[in-house]
């Protein structure tokens, strides 16, 4: 058969892939756009438009070429029917994941379909996320294999092959994804919450925890990147998980004040006693731990809750207690407030 003649048989192929492709992206856009602006139907149907035209118009011009190439006596492994089948597979994954997306994207913002953001929260978003993603692939990867006509012992074969290479040359690999698989199982710690790495005097807040590293930003805003494998192998201080934090206040009084030391602590004590947000089973404690010729150190201890909030609220109450107890007994600061000073894991305080 001349290659005029076949260019004409299969050309009805390339004009109906052409067609269709064209219809798919019309009639998704004016499905999409009859619909409420924020409504879920209408994101879906516009977000399909890319991936469902694509995928027509791929797999119709692959099958053309290919059924084009095989009347003019090509050679070819695969037959256009596969090869279309297969491209169908996969545009059909892409879709579901840029489908997925929107999904959850409209989950977050309507409160009453998830709760409120909060540490949970945001592990289960995340690895739902994951799952979907994960699943998605591996059986849009495996149908598309079938479609082209590979065969379930080739495909056994290859994943162990597969597995024996990784074994030998990705191990670091390796050790990092099944670290990251149980972080998500385990949860030591989840996006937001602060962490410190004592081994390697690394501390931030947990922004990110994907396949290979997690994502901490430090108290200057930098991003780190630590592998997962990390976490496997060293301890880890979560500070969100503690019950309760440490507010330690110093303040520096005149050396002449020392005879109205007894009176000022004892009216903080009475005070912490009666002070909202003061953890009443720990230690409450104000004593003047130190003089110098600077001065009269007086310190005031307490135990709160740990969320940083309302440390800082109670911060600010406890500091201007301290001011007016030190005023009203006829004392005075003998240099600039020192302020307060956190304990060894409150990096995040300032």
């Amino acid at each position: 058969m001349s290659t005029t003649a076949s260019t004409l048989l299969a050309l009805p192929i390339l004009l109906s892939t052409l067609a269709a492709a064209a219809l798919s992206w019309l009639l998704l856009d004016l499905l999409g756009r009859r619909n409420g602006s924020a409504s879920l139907g209408r994101r879906l149907l516009l977000r399909c438009r890319l991936s469902v035209s694509a995928t027509v118009l791929l797999a119709g011009l692959s099958w053309w070429l290919l059924e084009l190439g095989g009347q003019l006596g090509a050679d070819l492994p695969r037959s256009g029917e596969q090869v279309r089948n297969a491209l169908i597979s996969l545009g059909l994954m892409w879709t579901l994941l840029r489908c997925k997306g929107v999904l959850l994207r409209y989950v977050q913002e309507h409160q009453g379909l998830w709760p409120p953001g909060s540490s949970r929260s945001q592990y289960l978003f995340d690895l739902i996320n994951k799952l979907i993603t994960t699943a998605v692939v591996l059986i849009g990867v495996v149908e598309s294999l079938r479609l082209l006509g590979v065969s379930a012992g080739v495909l056994f074969a290859a994943s162990g092959f597969s597995a024996a290479a990784v074994g030998f040359g990705a191990r670091t690999l390796i050790e990092n994804l099944l670290s990251g698989v149980m972080l998500y199982i385990n949860r030591p710690f989840v996006v937001g919450d602060q962490i410190t790495i004592p081994e390697q005097n690394q501390q931030g807040t947990v922004s990110r925890i994907s396949a290979y590293y997690t994502e901490l930003l430090t108290p200057d805003r930098q991003p780190l990147y630590i592998p997962n494998a990390v976490f496997a192998s060293q301890a880890v201080i979560n500070a969100r998980r503690r019950e309760q934090r440490e507010l330690v206040l110093e303040l520096l009084l005149r050396p002449q004040d020392h005879g109205a030391i007894e009176a000022i602590t004892a009216e903080l004590q009475a005070q912490l006693a009666q002070t909202p947000g003061v953890a009443p089973e720990l230690p409450r404690r104000v004593h003047a731990v130190g003089i110098d010729a600077a001065g009269l150190h007086l310190r005031l201890q307490c135990f709160c809750s740990s969320d940083l909030d309302q440390a800082l609220a109670l911060q600010q109450q406890l500091l201007l207690a301290m001011a007016a107890a030190i005023e009203r007994h006829g004392a005075a600061l003998a240099q600039p407030l020192a302020g307060l000073r956190s304990a060894p894991d409150d990096a995040d305080l300032p």
